[in-house]
C-alpha cells in the first residue's frame, strides 16, 4: 500500500509540476502578445500623428505660396521658397534624428517591455509573503 501511495503522489505531483509550466508558458506568452500589442499600438499614434503633421505642412505650404503668388505675381519663387524651407527642415531633423526619434522610440518600448514584469514580480512577492504571514 505504501508503494502504491507513493506512486500516486509522485505521479500526481509531476502532474502538477506539468500543470505548472504550462500555465507559466501560457503567462509569459499572454505577456508577450500583449506588450507587442502596446508597441504596435504606439508605433500606429505615431505614424498617424506623422501623416496629420505631413498633410498640415501640406496644406499651409499651399496656402504660403498663393499668398505669395497673390502678393509678387509670380508662383514659382514661392515653391522655390517653400522646397528651400522643407530641405533646412529634412537638414535639421536629419541632423537630430538620434534625440529627436531614437531614443524617444527605444525608451517608449524599454517602458513597455519591462513594465508589467516588475508589476508581476512584486504581486507574486506580496502574495508569498501573504502566504508566508
Amino acid at each position: 500500500m505504501n508503494k502504491e501511495n507513493f506512486n500516486k503522489t509522485i505521479q500526481g505531483t509531476f502532474k502538477n509540476i506539468k500543470e505548472y509550466f504550462d500555465l507559466k508558458t501560457e503567462l509569459y506568452a499572454l505577456i508577450i502578445f500583449e506588450r507587442i500589442s502596446k508597441m504596435l499600438s504606439k508605433f500606429m499614434v505615431v505614424i498617424i500623428f506623422v501623416f496629420f503633421v505631413f498633410f498640415f505642412l501640406l496644406f499651409i505650404s499651399l496656402a504660403f505660396i498663393n499668398w505669395f503668388h497673390e502678393i509678387t505675381g509670380t508662383s514659382i519663387l514661392g515653391y522655390i521658397i517653400a522646397a528651400f524651407f522643407y530641405l533646412f527642415l529634412g537638414l535639421i531633423i536629419y541632423a537630430m534624428s538620434t534625440k529627436l526619434f531614437l531614443n524617444p522610440m527605444l525608451k517608449g518600448f524599454t517602458e513597455v517591455l519591462f513594465e508589467k514584469e516588475e508589476k508581476l514580480d512584486s504581486d507574486t512577492k506580496s502574495k508569498q509573503n501573504d502566504e508566508e504571514n
